[in-house]
C-alpha cells in the first residue's frame, strides 16, 4: 500500500468520528438535555465529552449530564432536574429563586425526596424528607418545562425556616407582597404545619404599607 493510499485509510475514521460529533450536537440542540449514556450511544466517548466541555462546545451540568450552550447553566440544572429525576421536589432555596422571592445565588439545586428514596448527583443538594412533608407540590412552567416545585406560600414559610426573621425572609416578605397576590389563608396553613409566624409579619408588612 503506498502512502497515498495509507493516508485515505486512515482519514476515513477521522471522518465517521466528525460525522458522530457533528449528529451528537444537532441532536443535543434539538434535545437541549443529553446523558454520557446517549452520547455512547453514538460513538462518543468520555474524553472526547470532556474535550468539548474544555472547548466550550458543551454545557456539563456534572454527573454525566449535558446541556447545548445556548442555555443558562441554573435552567439547564433546572430543566435536568424535571427530565432526569421526576420525583424530586424542588425546594428551598433554589424554589425561592424561582418563584422571583430571592435572586441569591445557587450553587446545587434543592430538592427534598421522600426518606424512602435516595439519590446522588452533584448537581443536586437533596433533602431526604419524611413523604408526610411533601405537599403542596405544585407543576410550574419554568423557561418552557414543566418542573415540580412548592407553591409559592409554602416557600415563603420555608425562606423563615431557613433564616429565622431574618434579611432573606424580610427580602423573600417585601417581593412576595410586591408580587400582589396574598393568599393570607394559605400562610396560616403553613405556619401552624411548619411552626414558623409569618403571617404575624406579613401584618406588620401590610399594615406599612
Amino acid at each position: 500500500m503506498n502512502q497515498k493510499s495509507a493516508n485515505k485509510t486512515k482519514s476515513k475514521p477521522s471522518r465517521e468520528r466528525t460525522a458522530n460529533w457533528d449528529a451528537a450536537l444537532r441532536l443535543l440542540k434539538k434535545k437541549r438535555l443529553m446523558t454520557h449514556a446517549e452520547f455512547a450511544t453514538m460513538g462518543i466517548s468520555g474524553v472526547k465529552l470532556r474535550r468539548s466541555t474544555e472547548a466550550g462546545e458543551i454545557l456539563s451540568l456534572g454527573s454525566g449530564i449535558y446541556a447545548d450552550v445556548s442555555i443558562d447553566p441554573f435552567t439547564a440544572s433546572v430543566w435536568a432536574i424535571a427530565k432526569y429525576y421526576p420525583l424530586a421536589v424542588i425546594s428551598g432555596f433554589t424554589a425561592l429563586n424561582i418563584h422571583g422571592l430571592s435572586n441569591e445565588f445557587i450553587e446545587n439545586i434543592d430538592v427534598d425526596i421522600p426518606r424512602s428514596a435516595s439519590i446522588r448527583n452533584k448537581l443536586l443538594k437533596v433533602h431526604r424528607v419524611a413523604e408526610k412533608r411533601i405537599d403542596v407540590v405544585i407543576r410550574l412552567k419554568y423557561e418552557g418545562v414543566s418542573i415540580r416545585i412548592y407553591n409559592i406560600e409554602r416557600s415563603l414559610c420555608e425562606a423563615y425556616r431557613l433564616d429565622p426573621a431574618g434579611s432573606l425572609f424580610f427580602r423573600a416578605l417585601k417581593r412576595y407582597v410586591a408580587l400582589g397576590k396574598i393568599r393570607i389563608s394559605k400562610i396560616q396553613e403553613y405556619d401552624l404545619v411548619a411552626n414558623t409566624k409569618v403571617l404575624f409579619h406579613l401584618r406588620q408588612e401590610l399594615a406599612d404599607w
